[in-house]
């Protein structure tokens, strides 16, 4: 059914206000007005003001907003918070409170020249707000030198990597596994989980030099040194270790450009053991690259800020590009709320 003039119209208003709601709940989360109405529901204006230590005004615009764009709810004089901002309230170190925090520091600023990054066909963002007052030149470096983005960017990494480890032992039976190849296995979070669930089980990580050092202590404080080895590397310049009957990539081929994926593939190819598996996880478009919503908001996210080269792909294509390496096709798995599982098999020799 065809939309009206003035619904059609309506939607658009709804899409600029929308660009406000962001702002008003990280304000919100900042100031803590969340927390203070899970513990004390039903606050009025001017309690709610003097507790957050805001002039009247402010108050009435903070509370303005909240309300209008349903952070908060209000019954007679009293404000509550909704069910969705409740999960805002409290540990501020929770995933949630996290991400928000690491949206408005890394990405909200940078997204608005997400017109000139995608005319320049380049991270504009990167290098016209995060590294505009910097000598950095990449957005690892920068992390490097800023420490309070250092910690947002790492708190965020920690939660994301312990979601995708737990989907990933969840849908993934790796007992059958001996040794396991981890490139680009950052600091450790999936070797490690790896480890624990499988006690028989040893793991390699691959890894930027840097990052290699930081794994290593985090293997340690784990007590598995003796099972996961970090190994700092270029991969694009040396082969993989072999002897490895699985070999994982998780969240790491949307920074790199098709032809680099390819070569990943031909390399893992190689390196594996006839019978030996590759295990893909990833954020991934939906095969008619329509959606879904937070491969977008990933594919703004490499397009502005986080690669020159990658984006995010459709389930097909990583499944052509590993069987051109020669892996045979297993199975492609939906286990949680953002990626994709992948797993494809090499060959046994006849």
């Amino acid at each position: 059914m065809k939309q009206s003039p003035e619904t059609a119209l309506d939607e658009l208003w709804e899409l600029v206000y929308t660009s406000f709601r962001f702002p008003f709940m990280h304000a919100a989360l900042r100031l803590e007005l969340f927390t203070l109405l899970k513990n004390r529901p039903g606050l009025r204006l001017d309690e709610i003001t003097a507790e957050l230590g805001l002039a009247e005004r402010a108050g009435h615009v903070l509370l303005l907003g909240c309300c209008a764009f349903g952070l908060v709810r209000k019954e007679g004089d009293g404000y509550h918070n909704t069910a969705a901002t409740d999960l805002l309230a409290g540990d501020q170190d929770a995933f949630i409170p996290v991400i928000v925090r690491y949206t408005h520091e890394m990405l909200y600023q940078p997204m608005a020249w997400l017109h000139e990054s995608l005319v320049n066909n380049e991270n504009e963002g990167l290098h016209r707000e995060l590294l505009a007052d910097s000598p950095a030149t990449n957005l690892y470096e920068l992390l490097g030198e800023d420490k309070n983005l250092e910690q947002v960017f790492t708190a965020m990494m920690e939660h994301q990597s312990r979601s995708v480890v737990e989907d990933l032992v969840n849908a993934v039976d790796f007992s059958s596994y001996k040794k396991v190849l981890d490139v680009g296995g950052g600091t450790g979070t999936n070797s490690i989980g790896f480890a624990q669930r499988w006690p028989h089980l040893q793991a390699t990580i691959l890894e930027l030099p840097n990052v290699a050092e930081m794994a290593a202590a985090r293997i340690a404080e784990a007590g598995l040194s003796e099972r996961i080895n970090a190994v700092g590397t270029d991969i694009w310049k040396d082969e993989f270790p072999s002897s490895h009957d699985c070999v994982v990539y998780s969240r790491f081929l949307e920074i790199w450009s098709p032809d680099q994926v390819r070569d990943l593939f031909a390399k893992t190819y190689r390196a594996l053991e006839p019978g030996g598996h590759l295990v893909i996880v990833a954020c991934a478009q939906d095969d008619d690259e329509t959606g879904p919503l937070h491969a977008a908001f990933m594919a703004g996210y490499v397009q502005t800020i986080a690669s020159p080269e990658g984006r995010i792909y459709t389930t097909q294509e990583f499944e052509q590009w590993y069987t051109e390496a020669g892996f045979e096709p297993m199975d492609r798995q939906y286990p949680g709320r953002f990626d994709v599982i992948l797993r494809a098999r090499k060959p046994i020799a006849r």
